[in-house]
């Protein structure tokens, strides 16, 4: 009796111990993801994350493929080998790779055990994105995965616009097969949808006016296609006006629309609109340049059936630059399982704002790249 009492009470030990260590990684996992949102509020200042881990190491990183020069930061743990190779990608802006808080978050996923590949993209910098910023990122992609001497994972990181080229890149032959996952925040879907909302409020995939678009949205817009246009004029006379938009919203540009020839007119034409209903009719007078660019760049025309890559989500829900609209699209078109979507209330297009619900969200979305990142390691 007393001998099958105790080997009651061993099977339970045994059993419970097995528990708790399978839970073990499940809880690590967990923690680390709490500490890399920390240490993403906390952004300069002290955090749990930077007490118990060394500043990582950040060097040059260009590189040359099929004579293109390209210009990268790498930032390492300054500890132990990475879990996984991430490529993290920029959007508009004039600072490129060296964009602060970028190069911060760079450095807090260097600490959580990642290889962080940053690139400069010229395209994204110079606010004129096109087909170009894609084959660009396809070459980082390509060099990162030549350059993996094992089997761990490789993977991007896209925010805003920058999401579009980086989904494409990753459909491209010698990139689709190998990389492991992307991780696409605030990014957009349909272009004509994006451009209909940025300058009328009208979002098309959700079908109903949302939250009121930022002012700032036309202007960028403007500022992407401007230098496409055939009369080198019209650019310069485009980009000037908006720039004083961008700088006050109420600043007189009527001088400088007068000057434009038929091309730099039928650009500001969409961009001034109000009206849904003119939006393809504009965008159908646009010069053929931009029109080549802006299909090209469009996801919603792609086989984004084909990608391999697992696809992680992140937007805000009132995002005033590319509604939620776009990855909720990107999510019912590819599924659940290969593309979880993570809906964060106070995430500001790209900014986070401190918010209960938002970090839980956003611990979500960590802790399913940390499983991933994870699971595919093991596998080595």
């Amino acid at each position: 009796m007393r001998s099958r009492t105790l080997a009651s009470v061993l099977a339970v030990a045994v059993l419970s111990a097995a528990a708790l260590l399978a839970a073990a990684p499940a809880l690590e996992r967990g923690g680390l993801a709490l500490l890399i949102l920390l240490d993403i509020q906390a952004g300069t200042g002290r955090s749990a994350l930077k007490e118990r881990s060394a500043a990582p190491r950040r060097s040059a990183a260009d590189f040359v493929i099929d004579g293109r020069h390209h210009r990268a930061d790498r930032y390492l743990p300054a500890q132990g080998g990475p879990r996984a190779t991430l490529v993290l990608l920029h959007g508009f802006t004039s600072k490129g790779r060296r964009e602060p808080r970028l190069m911060r978050f760079a450095t807090t996923l260097a600490r959580a055990g990642f290889a962080v590949l940053v690139p400069e993209l010229p395209g994204m910098r110079s606010l004129s994105a096109g087909r170009e910023d894609a084959r660009d990122i396809g070459d980082v992609l390509r060099h990162a995965l030549d350059a993996q001497e094992d089997c761990r994972p490789v993977g991007e990181l896209a925010v805003s616009f920058a999401v579009g080229p980086a989904l494409i890149a990753a459909l491209t032959p010698g990139v689709r097969e190998r990389l492991a996952f992307v991780i696409a925040v605030g990014g957009y879907y349909d272009l004509v949808a994006a451009i209909t909302y940025a300058t009328t409020g009208f979002d098309p995939l959700s079908g109903h006016q949302g939250t009121p678009p930022a002012p700032e949205g036309r202007w960028w817009l403007l500022l992407s296609q401007a230098a496409r246009l055939p009369d080198p004029v019209d650019s310069e006379l485009l980009r000037e006006l908006a720039r004083r938009r961008l700088g006050d919203p109420a600043a007189p540009v009527e001088e400088l629309a007068a000057q434009l020839g038929p091309d730099g007119r039928a650009l500001y034409a969409l961009v001034a609109n109000t009206d849904p209903m003119r939006v393809q009719t504009l965008l159908a007078a646009l010069p053929e340049p931009i029109r080549v660019e802006l299909a090209a760049l469009d996801l919603a025309s792609r086989n984004l059936e084909s990608l391999a890559a697992r696809l992680l989500l992140i937007h805000g829900t009132g995002d005033a630059v590319l509604p939620i609209s776009h990855s909720r699209a990107l999510h019912q078109r590819l599924g659940p399982d290969r593309a979880p979507l993570f809906e964060a209330d106070g995430l500001q297009h790209v900014d986070v704002a401190p918010r209960l619900a938002t970090a839980w969200q956003l611990w979500r979305a960590l802790y399913t790249l940390l499983a991933l990142t994870e699971r595919q390691a093991s596998a080595c």
